[in-house]
């Protein structure tokens, strides 16, 4: 059996089916749930409780990482298929990354960030608005440019780089709508629904070029031998770009949506005088930007 460290390039073999771990994924993910662990163990604040619901959305950050990153979508996104690519980008950005964010507590978001001042003032300036939906789309952009493909993902650690920007560039792309730290504040409503159209809006430029192409426009994918008997690289690029713009425009627009929904009920019920002082403490700290109190359970 061959064992790998990370998902890369196919390098001319041709696909099999049977199954080749890749030993990078699951110490990966073993680490980040080892330091979590340790993180509670050494550095919880008094009186800290575990919450349900914090530790499904970081277990299933690390189960949708482990899922496209593994063995077979892992190397058929790498290097076969750019379709699955796609589908890896997508989950890391807009599954693993909010995930994350939502399943790491506040105390210790507040550890990571907040205890070296230079961490802070890069965390504070990168997470800002306009710099986080720039970034976002300057990863988005430059890792899926045909030579940064065809150079870096023939070899391990460049596909694994390439996969880590991902996952970065969500965790920026993110913060502004469901960051948790005061010290870093995300955006009030309706400005987080504003930023996430506006993330919406620049995919479209890449999705076009894939959808539209006539002929292939990544080397690694046109040489890849076929997975499949009549497998079309242009038909395989097509879906790729309908995966970017249509796939990736769904999701950001259900979030949109329920993002809205809530404060439009939020604030009727505060224009009709019947919210409760938790309506009415959810709305100041909405506009001002600030994450949720959540006191000793986050």
């Amino acid at each position: 059996m061959t064992v790998s460290w990370w998902c890369s390039g196919s390098a001319g073999q041709p696909w099999t089916w049977t199954y080749r771990p890749l030993i990078g994924v699951w110490l990966l993910a073993s680490a980040v749930i080892g330091l979590r662990e340790l993180a509670w163990r050494r550095w919880a604040p008094d009186g800290a409780v575990r919450s349900g619901r914090q530790d499904a959305a970081f277990f299933g950050a690390v189960l949708g990482l482990v899922a496209v990153s593994e063995w077979p979508l892992g190397p058929l996104g790498a290097g076969y298929l750019l379709s699955v690519g796609m589908l890896r980008y997508l989950v890391y950005t807009l599954l693993v990354a909010p995930l994350l964010i939502i399943g790491t507590p506040q105390w210790m978001w507040r550890r990571l960030l907040t205890t070296n001042s230079w961490v802070l003032r890069a965390t504070r300036l990168v997470t800002r608005w306009p710099f986080a939906l720039a970034i976002a789309n300057v990863v988005l952009v430059v890792t899926h440019l045909p030579p940064v493909v065809d150079t870096l993902k023939v070899w391990q650690a460049g596909s694994f780089g390439l996969d880590m920007l991902w996952l970065l560039g969500g965790l920026i792309m993110w913060w502004p709508v469901i960051g948790k730290l005061e010290e870093i504040p995300r955006l009030g409503d309706p400005a987080r629904e504003v930023f996430l159209f506006g993330q919406s809006i620049v995919p479209t430029v890449p999705a076009s070029f894939l959808t539209f192409a006539t002929l292939p426009l990544f080397g690694l994918y046109e040489l890849a031998p076929p997975v499949w008997l009549g497998y079309d690289i242009v038909a395989d690029q097509r879906i790729a770009g309908l995966t970017m713009k249509i796939g990736g425009g769904i999701v950001l627009w259900i979030i949109i949506a329920t993002l809205f929904l809530r404060w439009a009920t939020r604030q009727e019920r505060i224009d009709r005088g019947k919210a409760t002082e938790a309506d009415m403490a959810a709305e100041v700290r909405s506009w001002e930007g600030r994450a949720p109190v959540s006191g000793s359970r986050s």
